[in-house]
């Protein structure tokens, strides 16, 4: 109702002077910035389900709010601001998250990668020392196959000059037993390679291109390792017999050599050692080099002739490849050594032990080292014949 609007009741007059009823004018619909935010704020928000009638609705409070207040542009402006803002805080909330994201999804793809390289290098170096350990063996399998060969060629050369060297021998013994049939033999046979000639008190006796003019009956005198044991009732009439058991040459060398130094006139020595020294690991070199000190130290002082007879190192059967090929370059170098020294002479007793260049068992006992019975018998007569035909020793 209007405030200049005249008539009616006197009793409603007072109504009509009271702004609180009077109408609101259609040109002040402004609303106060204090309740602008019952259009946005969700505290001035309700959600309506059913209209006044019960039908379903889906409307709210805000949507009411509109209808009954013309809001003005600038107020539509400013809560657009408003949303703006908003939405751009978010947005840029949003884009941080985005970022943050992206960051630690950047730090575990840099951790992964660095992980990768680093089993990437690892690797490389495995596969750089399995080269490596490749590259080696082939070396170390080519070294083995060419040392191999060597040792074939040389044992085939060796075996090519044992046989050459046969050959000849065999013809000279064929040649001399021809010169010599006129020549009477007593007692056993002489071994190849041997010539006997008899004259009054001298036995001239021929063996590797060496003649020695020895005295009927001389004195003989045996060193020997274990190897020996019961050689005296095998070879009776020994003048003495030095048999020490587990013995070298370099400790005979020591303890027994200056036993000769009481031996006055023309006699024989037999040398049987060096078995122990092949097992200990001595090169043949080291072992020749010992009993040449051995044979010098026994013929040193003496006016007469001091002749040594130096037996070969036998084999064994607890022998591996490493000895056995020691044995063989052993006795090689024996003979050569006697061969060059004075009043010296080689026995080649291995030969005894071996049939087609392997050993023969049954001279042995259970345990491979030792001589049995039967393969002390086989030596002994050998150094029988051998002196019989050397100095007609019985």
């Amino acid at each position: 109702m209007s405030s200049n609007k005249k008539g009616g009741d006197e009793r409603f007059l007072r109504v009509q002077k009271d702004p609180r009823f009077w109408e609101m004018p259609e040109r002040e619909r402004k609303i106060d910035k204090r309740f602008q935010s019952m259009f946005h704020d969700k505290r001035f928000t309700e959600k309506y389900t059913v209209n006044k009638r019960g039908r379903p609705i889906n409307q709210t409070s805000t949507e009411d709010l509109k209808h009954f207040y013309n809001v003005s542009s600038s107020e539509d402006e400013d809560d657009d601001e408003e949303g703006v803002k908003s939405k751009k805080k978010k947005e840029v909330k949003e884009e941080l998250v985005k970022v943050e994201i992206e960051v630690k999804v950047e730090k575990e793809v840099k951790v992964k990668v660095e992980k990768e390289v680093k089993v990437e290098k690892e690797v490389k170096e495995e596969l750089v020392k399995v080269e490596i350990e490749v590259k080696v063996e082939k070396e170390v399998k080519v070294e083995k196959e060419v040392k191999v060969e060597i040792e074939v060629k040389e044992e085939l050369v060796k075996v090519e000059i044992e046989v050459k060297v046969e050959k000849e021998v065999k013809v000279k013994v064929e040649k001399e037993v021809k010169e010599s049939k006129d020549v009477k033999a007593e007692g056993p046979p002489s071994e190849r390679g041997v010539r006997v000639i008899e004259e009054d008190e001298l036995v001239r006796y021929t063996a590797a291109e060496k003649t020695f003019a020895v005295r009927k009956g001389l004195p003989v005198y045996l060193l020997a390792a274990s190897i020996c044991q019961g050689v005296e009732e095998q070879i009776p009439h020994l003048t003495a017999a030095y048999v020490h058991p587990d013995t070298f040459l370099a400790r005979s060398l020591e303890q027994h050599a200056w036993k000769f130094d009481r031996v006055t006139g023309e006699a024989l020595v037999v040398v049987h050692i060096g078995t122990d020294d092949v097992a200990s690991g001595l090169s043949p070199a080291a072992i020749v080099g010992q009993m040449e000190a051995l044979i010098d130290r026994i013929q040193h002082g003496h006016a007469e002739p001091l002749y040594v007879a130096v037996c070969s190192i036998l084999p064994r059967l607890v022998d591996n490849q490493r000895t056995m090929g020691t044995v063989r370059d052993t006795n090689r170098r024996f003979h050569e050594l006697c061969r060059r020294k004075k009043d010296t002479i080689h026995l080649p007793t291995g030969k005894l032990f071996l049939h087609h260049r392997q050993i023969i068992q049954n001279y042995f006992t259970g345990d491979g080292v030792h001589l049995n019975v039967e393969g002390k018998k086989v030596l002994f007569n050998y150094l029988k014949t051998f002196l019989w035909h050397f100095c007609k020793h019985s």
